[in-house]
């Protein structure tokens, strides 16, 4: 599926070809300052959805434009990732007239996102109990690494941080292994998330009040409450929990094992009911139905005995003639893809979970599909990651410039396109 970047805006942001089924965020206007990643990738969804996200850039572009040149100097492919279904200004925030340029937007807007330290957002003058002031209607979106108050409130934050203090990549690693981060910057990305439900959510909440309200997200924050199957079990036990590799410290069997043929593949084994699934499969290699394997408590009790157990019998056959013997007997499992293998899934094809997006310079890119589906509305991504200051004159004039205003913002530095 291509979807094409030619659309048409309304000055509150509906889109005329996808009006047909009106989009859930249709008329909701976001004045996005977020950069890199959780910020970007947040409005972006949003943006899927029906809001019109104007992403307002400093004068040089959002700096994780230039973190690799896939695409030119500029204009990464990280950057394209993570920023479609928006519009691009480039503005001087550092100047009077370009503050009053963001004034123009927020007066007009429904949603202001911004990701930095709180000490640089009251500094330049954009902090909630400011832009309150412009607009009693504004859901302001704060977005830090660690939280607006604390000892590390004010430091710079990143994701592998978040990760490194939250706990994740003590838990993430081969079992005696040192700490391991997340594949994907995953405090990034669920802080990406918690930008969506908390922006529907403000909007809900501003339906029933008719003012506007200050949602505040950090990545620490998202670290923690992934944890939400160990904290209570930690609180309860005070049993530590340590890296487990593939595995799972409070299941087992759910790991890894290691076909014949050296390939990888998952057994799941998520309760009791499935256990007694697996041991008649088993029973013509080992006898699996000793008492001390019967619940899972007593299975992790029992880990490195069962699972070594198991890997003998595993390495019997090739990894794809174990997952047909377990699909046939009902019992979870699936192979182990690399990101190129899951790409070609049949499910994942199915699913339609990647997307095309073309660019009238660089042509067609695929990104991931907007997880959240409708039956009706035409929601998705639709158009590519703006080029930097793409949409300036346009956005401006939506909001009472005429082009002489912009021309001397221009002229003066304040702009650019």
């Amino acid at each position: 599926m291509t979807i094409s970047s030619d659309r048409d805006h309304n000055p509150l942001g509906g889109r005329t070809e996808r009006s047909e089924g009106r989009l859930p965020l249709s008329g909701v206007r976001i004045v996005d300052l977020s950069q890199i990643g959780a910020g970007p990738y947040g409005t972006s969804l949003l943006g899927d959805l029906g809001a019109d996200v104007v992403k307002v850039e400093p004068l040089q572009g959002d700096s994780f434009r230039y973190v690799d040149s896939a695409f030119d100097h500029g204009e990464s492919a990280y950057f394209f990732g993570v920023n479609r279904s928006k519009r691009s200004i480039a503005l001087d925030l550092k100047s009077r007239e370009g503050l009053e340029v963001l004034e123009r937007l927020v007066r007009d807007a429904d949603v202001f996102v911004v990701a930095f330290r709180p000490d640089a957002v009251k500094r330049m003058g954009i902090d909630y109990d400011t832009l309150r002031k412009i607009n009693d209607r504004l859901i302001y979106c704060s977005i830090t690494a660690f939280g607006e108050s604390g000892p590390r409130a004010d430091q710079p934050g990143m994701d592998i941080l978040a990760q490194a203090l939250s706990g994740m990549m003590g838990v993430t690693g081969e079992v005696g292994g040192g700490p391991v981060k997340v594949g994907v910057p995953i405090a990034d990305f669920v802080g990406s998330f918690f930008v969506g439900f908390g922006v529907c959510a403000a909007l809900r909440l501003r339906d029933q009040t008719g003012v506007g309200d200050k949602i505040s997200i950090n990545l620490l924050d998202g670290q923690v409450a992934a944890f939400a199957n160990y904290i209570t079990a930690y609180d309860k036990t005070r049993v530590p929990f340590r890296p487990q590799g593939g595995g799972h410290p409070q299941l087992v069997p759910y790991q890894p094992f290691l076909g014949s043929d050296d390939k990888h593949f998952i057994l799941a084994v998520l309760n009791d009911k499935f256990w007694n699934k697996l041991v008649p499969m088993l029973d013509e290699y080992d006898d699996f139905r000793d008492p001390a394997y019967t619940t899972n408590t007593q299975r992790i009790e029992n880990r490195d005995e069962l699972c070594g157990r198991l890997q003998t019998i595993f390495s019997k056959h090739p990894a794809e003639y174990w997952l047909r013997k377990l699909e046939e007997a009902g019992v979870p499992c699936g192979p182990i893809h690399r990101l190129e293998d899951a790409l070609e899934d049949p499910q994942v094809l199915a699913n339609q979970a990647v997307t095309e997006l073309t660019h009238p310079e660089y042509g067609t890119y695929k990104v991931p599909n907007n997880p959240i589906r409708f039956e009706n509305a035409a929601t998705g991504p639709w158009g590519y990651a703006p080029r930097l200051g793409e949409h300036t004159d346009e956005i401006l004039g939506e909001v009472g410039y005429h082009e002489n205003e912009i021309q001397a913002l221009r002229d003066n530095g304040i702009l650019a396109s």
